[in-house]
């Protein structure tokens, strides 16, 4: 587990903006999402990471809800690389690639090289573990296990017993791919010499892996949480067509295409990954609008100022994300901070006490969401970054400092604009020229913040 942690954690941050702007484009088919889930998850040997990263993509505003199907169904089909990994029986290269990513990660400067070098460890961990495994199972463990195998291909009981089991362990740890490459892996010792016990265990895991995915969508926007839903709806309904259509079939053509049991399993996972999502892939425009009708987007109130729209915790671990959502808050900060700004010019220059009042309301509210905004990319700059994702998080914090900056003399104009309205002084001498070296100011500071911050437009 550790070893697949390790490699996938080293392929994100090697390619992570990639990653992520391949996934918010190409959508326009459900074929191309198709295709485009099945690299990326095959990349990073981690379902549930492509899952995440599409929930967190979709909540940023860069995908809309349908285009996100075609993704999530590639996210099943890449995810099925790893058991075939597995079953390859590679163990003695373990020791010699952790030596080369050890030599990569320590001895190498640049950021793309030592991430790659940390992939290559947790490929070496990943067959090391596997080979610990199967000298540690004890006579007693392995009658369990094949007593497990036997009960899990017997009947209507013994696959719902399959699919509790593989739902369940798979949500303990969060990973389809650890606990399909574990069967396998008891494929090569011997305890699994029949594909009936197996195929309900692999719906299970893949059930299971809808957890995290479900966890990552609590507290997003509504197409985030229908995201969620659907890959369960997916799986879910996979299962039910596998085996009550498919069943047989696979019974009949995984063990007609050879090899040995493990090979077999990692085979069988693959045949229910590519054949669920081509038979989906037709239906996913329907599919969308059904999970749509389920969960009907509510009328949004007018959102309070300063309560932040973008930032989320649960992101902060998957940096791609969670600074695409620092940029995005970064900006709702600049807007509220240039309405602020022309609130107090308007209001000082007209004595216009309105105006002025709005002022005052967007001044609480650019201070609670600043705090917010340095508080989320502080954490997130704690993180594990990629050279590209580190370059990005001072021009977040300079972004952030310069749209205070033009709070802080709207908040001035504020002050002197009272004092104007209250002794109606007139726009003349001294009162003109703060206006005008304010203007020029902040025209300043909102030009330099849209030539490192191009997402703002001021």
């Amino acid at each position: 587990m550790f070893g697949i942690h390790l490699m996938s954690k080293g392929l994100q941050k090697a390619a992570g903006n990639r990653i992520k702007g391949g996934l918010a484009t190409l959508t326009s088919r459900p074929i191309y999402g198709l295709f485009l889930g099945t690299l990326v998850t095959a990349i990073i040997q981690s379902g549930s990471a492509s899952t995440v990263m599409v929930v967190g993509i979709v909540n940023a505003g860069l995908m809309e809800f349908a285009g996100s199907m075609g993704i999530i169904l590639g996210c099943n089909i890449g995810n099925a690389v790893m058991a075939q990994i597995v079953a390859l029986k590679i163990e003695q290269y373990a020791l010699p690639v952790i030596g080369l990513g050890m030599v990569l990660y320590i001895f190498f400067k640049p950021v793309r090289v030592k991430n790659i070098g940390m992939a290559l460890l947790g490929f070496g961990i990943l067959f090391l573990g596997i080979t610990f495994m199967k000298d540690a199972i004890p006579p007693g463990a392995q009658t369990f296990i094949r007593k497990l195998f036997l009960m899990s291909g017997a009947g209507f009981k013994g696959t719902l017993i399959g699919l509790a089991v593989g739902t369940i362990a798979t949500i303990i740890v969060q990973a389809s791919g650890v606990t399909v490459s574990l069967i396998v892996i008891l494929a090569l010792q011997g305890l699994v010499t029949d594909l009936r016990g197996v195929i309900p265990l692999i719906l299970g895991c893949n059930i299971g892996t809808c957890v995290t995915a479900l966890i990552a969508s609590m507290g997003t926007n509504i197409d985030s949480k229908r995201v969620a839903v659907a890959h369960t709806f997916f799986n879910v309904i996979a299962a039910v067509v596998t085996l009550v259509v498919f069943y047989p079939f696979y019974l009949w053509l995984i063990p007609k295409i050879g090899g040995n049991m493990a090979h077999q399993v990692a085979n069988v996972h693959l045949a229910i990954k590519v054949v669920s999502g081509l038979v989906f892939v037709p239906f996913v425009v329907p599919f969308s609008r059904l999970i749509a009708w389920m969960m009907p987007g509510k009328v949004k109130e007018r959102p309070e100022l300063q309560k932040p729209r973008y930032l989320a915790n649960r992101f902060i671990k998957t940096p791609p994300i969670a600074i695409e959502l620092a940029t995005k808050e970064v900006v709702q900060l600049g807007k509220l901070c240039r309405n602020m700004i022309k609130y107090a010019m308007d209001g000082f220059m007209y004595n216009d006490e309105t105006l002025l009042n709005h002022v005052e309301d967007y001044r609480k509210a650019v201070r609670s969401l600043r705090e917010e905004i340095s508080r989320y990319i502080i954490e997130v700059s704690r993180q594990d970054l990629s050279e590209e994702e580190a370059q990005t998080v001072p021009k977040l914090i300079l972004s952030v400092n310069n749209f205070d900056r033009v709070a802080g003399y709207a908040v001035r104009l504020l002050e002197l604009g009272r004092v104007k309205v209250s002794k109606n002084i007139p726009l003349v001498g001294s009162a003109l020229n703060e206006l005008k070296n304010t203007y020029r100011e902040v025209d300043a500071m909102l030009t330099e913040v849209s030539g490192y911050l191009p997402e703002f437009k001021r």
